[in-house]
């Protein structure tokens, strides 16, 4: 897949656009267009090692392999896993590399949250001894992908920035979210004036010159990430950064000491009961004011909690059941961390063939990966 669908630009409501539109235009700053060329990128393409986004990162020297871009490579961003890290660069010499990230094409691009672990997160010890942003820009770029132009890893973007901001991170171990407010009404005429531009473009890697009928041009939201500047670690400067994700996937800590999850049951309607592999029956939760139900999949790390005050149960009762998401590695409900990250509450869940967990959202719009 490499394009979003760019309908959904158009039939956004009118009173989130008045919102988002007010919203962005207090805070990003649109590019003269005089210093704002097209210009060309390639993207790593999504593949079994590293399935979530297609990116690009300048420290990476070899598109084949970009793991071997050093300790700490860029690719464990997108692992899903805040044990892991980025090292973008060194606070002692400020010197840090660049990130190019495609957005998901399934998230509306006037509802994009960018999510990020800024600093080492395997523990708060190793996230002080270390450096972290303090400051980030974020540039918003209209993209097109010229249909077939792709390398066995990575595909060619043409691209032409619409805004940037510059964000503050807090100096704390844990998950940051930053709706971008991106002024869709604004930013359709931007796609369609940088579409005719790119029909026209000539540069390093695509020359429009050689076709008699130009490749079909895909869109893309594209986002880059520079750090400004970074705290200081206690012990070391390299700058770190454990995890990028936007709203379509969910991401919480895996515990040091992180046990097998069998099965998860209920019990005299307001226990909650989950079978590791070397404990069985081991309470997480029990409210004898309500009345549960549970949906889990077979050995999943999440579950969605059903359920309704005690006191409604009987005939004839109308009361609406309520849903939870059940974090059982951690072992806690996480509703306020799932709305922060995706603006979303949760409903169903599912295990799909190839192992993932999804969350739908109660009006079917999106499906959340669930790491």
């Amino acid at each position: 897949m490499k394009t979003f669908n760019a309908d959904k630009i158009f039939s956004s409501a009118g009173v989130i656009l008045l919102i988002t539109s007010f919203l962005f235009f207090l805070s990003a700053r649109p590019v003269p267009a005089q210093t704002n060329p097209v210009r060309e990128i390639y993207l790593l393409d999504r593949n079994d090692a590293e399935p979530y986004v297609e990116f690009i990162s300048s420290d990476i020297k070899d598109l084949f392999h970009p793991e071997s871009s050093g300790k700490y490579p860029s690719v464990h961003l997108f692992d899903g896993f805040f044990r892991t890290c980025w090292v973008a660069g060194n606070a002692q010499t400020g010197k840090t590399s660049s990130l190019y990230v495609k957005v998901p094409e399934d998230i509306d691009p006037g509802e994009v949250i960018l999510n990020i672990f800024a600093g080492y997160g395997k523990s708060v010890p190793l996230y002080r001894s270390n450096a972290r942003p303090q400051q980030i820009k974020v540039s918003l770029f209209a993209g097109f992908y010229p249909d077939g132009f792709s390398t066995e890893v990575s595909s060619l973007y043409l691209i032409k920035e619409f805004s940037s901001d510059t964000f503050q991170l807090a100096d704390t171990f844990g998950v940051q979210s930053f709706p971008l407010h991106l002024d869709t009404t604004a930013f359709s005429a931007f796609l369609r004036q940088t579409k005719e531009e790119c029909s026209h473009f000539s540069g390093r890697n695509y020359n429009s010159k050689m076709f008699s009928q130009s490749p079909q041009l895909l869109p893309a939201l594209i986002l880059e990430l520079e750090i400004l500047k970074s705290r200081p670690g206690t012990k070391y400067g390299d700058v770190c950064v454990s995890e990028i994700f936007f709203n379509d996937r969910f991401v919480t800590a895996y515990p040091a000491m992180y046990e097998q999850i069998e099965d998860v049951s209920i019990e005299n309607d307001n226990t909650v009961l989950v079978d590791y592999k070397d404990r069985k029956k081991v309470t997480i939760l029990k409210d004898t004011s309500m009345v549960y139900m549970i949906d889990h999949p077979e050995g999943a790390n999440w579950a969605v909690l059903h359920y309704v005050p005690n006191s409604s149960v009987g005939a004839g009762s109308r009361v609406e059941e309520r849903y939870s998401l059940l974090d059982l590695k951690n072992k806690k409900i996480v509703d306020k961390e799932l709305k922060k990250c995706t603006g979303q509450t949760p409903f169903l869940i599912e295990k799909t063939e190839d192992g993932k967990v999804l969350l739908t959202t109660f009006d079917d719009r999106y499906k959340i990966e669930l790491k």
